[in-house]
């Protein structure tokens, strides 16, 4: 949920209670505020009559008061709420009454001034309808108050993070510009610090890579072509050829891992950023083509059901993808086997025989992972990291001697 979201819902639930109180206090203002009139507008009345009776020595007529009671007196004017039926709408409706003395001609009357009072009912609609009249004023108010301010605001803020969002780890350190906001400033330099110190992090993590992987290389070199030659040279029986083929099997392995290593940390350091429109078809038939020999020498069945497959991503690692998917498949398998292939535009999937095995398949994903015939290297360590790097699914089944081996494009 977004901030600003997040801002009108807290506003929202603080509103609730503040309207609660303010439809209380103004249901009892707006009633002390007709009480106040009406007991004001009978009081003017009374002294009308009053002036009018010493002028004219006279009472009022009749039709102009409520009553007039003849032999009472009333030491001081009385308001008195009462409720009147109202034969239109046949209910009881609320009327104010004052009640004030006048002697005339020596005996007391006492006069009854009447006037309609709204009923509580009333009162109580006519506020809900002003606060609710509010609220929709209020909250429309708030809203645009908040998107503007927030707008202005937080405008640096959405600025830098599009900039962290969109920066690349083998690009240039971006520049964050100032703003008038300290806390903003003060994030952009703590997010400067970071991002040089992951910067030279990885420069120097690069670099180490690069210069281990030419000296072992260099090394393994030399060692292959010295154990090469000592075993052409094994004709006298003084050397041993098995453990000189030890030696040079040890190196072209050690060599291949060197490699595969180095392209993992290729892979997690985002080195193959290059990402285009790639049909996987066209790769998937190319690198079958380096593997259809050992499939014909080994008797392996394949059986392919490919078709076009456009992905977003980098070419390069498409190839390395299906190069280490089929290496696995023709190693791993049995002779006279079988290997099925099925590529659309939402999956790929490839089945091969090979050897069962009781523990989780998944386990097999992982780096240097251990199978029936020892340690199974980095093949499908280097496939589930270009999968995890473009967000594909993968799953990896084994029912008896069958591998099923499938990932789901986005």
């Amino acid at each position: 949920m977004k901030l600003i979201h997040r801002t009108y819902i807290y506003a929202l639930v603080w509103l609730i209670p503040v309207i609660i109180i303010g439809s209380l206090f103004g249901y009892y203002t707006v009633k002390y505020i007709v009480y106040e009139e009406t007991d004001e507008f009978l009081t003017y009345e009374m002294e009308r009559l009053v002036s009018y009776h010493k002028v004219n020595n006279d009472l009022p007529e009749f039709h102009k008061v409520a009553g007039i009671i003849e032999n009472m007196k009333t030491i001081a004017p009385v308001f008195k709420d009462t409720m009147i039926l109202e034969p239109g709408d046949n209910e009881m409706v609320p009327h104010r009454e004052l009640y004030f003395s006048i002697n005339h001609n020596g005996k007391d009357f006492t006069i009854i001034l009447r006037h309609l009072l709204p009923g509580n009912d009333d009162i109580l609609e006519g506020t809900v309808l002003l606060t609710f009249g509010f609220l929709i004023l209020i909250a429309v108010i708030l809203f645009l108050m908040v998107s503007t301010i927030s707008g202005r605001i937080w405008k640096p803020f959405y600025k830098t993070l599009n900039t962290l969002t969109k920066y690349q780890i083998t690009e240039p350190l971006p520049v964050f510009h100032r703003s008038g906001i300290a806390e903003f400033n003060s994030l952009n330099r703590t997010a400067e610090g970071l991002l040089k110190k992951i910067s030279r992090d990885y420069k120097r993590t690069k670099e180490f890579n690069e210069n281990a992987s030419h000296e072992l290389q260099t090394h393994l070199a030399i060692i292959r072509a010295n154990t090469e030659k000592l075993l052409n040279n094994s004709r006298d029986g003084h050397n041993n050829p098995e453990q000189i083929q030890a030696i040079y099997n040890a190196t072209v392995k050690l060599s291949s891992v060197q490699k595969s290593l180095l392209l993992l940390s290729k892979i997690g350091n985002m080195e193959f950023n290059k990402s285009i429109s790639v049909n996987l078809a066209d790769t998937l038939r190319h690198s079958l083509e380096l593997f259809l020999e050992t499939i014909e020498i080994r008797n392996l069945t394949l059986s392919q059901d490919v078709g076009n497959s456009i992905q977003v991503m980098d070419g390069g690692l498409a190839g390395i993808l299906f190069d280490n998917l089929l290496k696995n498949a023709v190693k791993h398998n049995n002779d006279n086997g079988f290997i099925s292939i099925h590529l659309n535009q939402y999956s790929f999937k490839i089945e091969n025989s090979g050897l069962p095995f009781d523990g989780d398949p998944a386990s097999l994903l992982e780096r240097f992972s251990i199978g029936e015939k020892g340690n199974l290297g980095l093949g499908l360590a280097i496939v589930k990291q270009i999968c995890d790097l473009y967000n594909f699914g993968l799953t990896y089944k084994i029912e008896g001697n069958v591998h099923t081996l499938q990932i789901f494009f986005r």
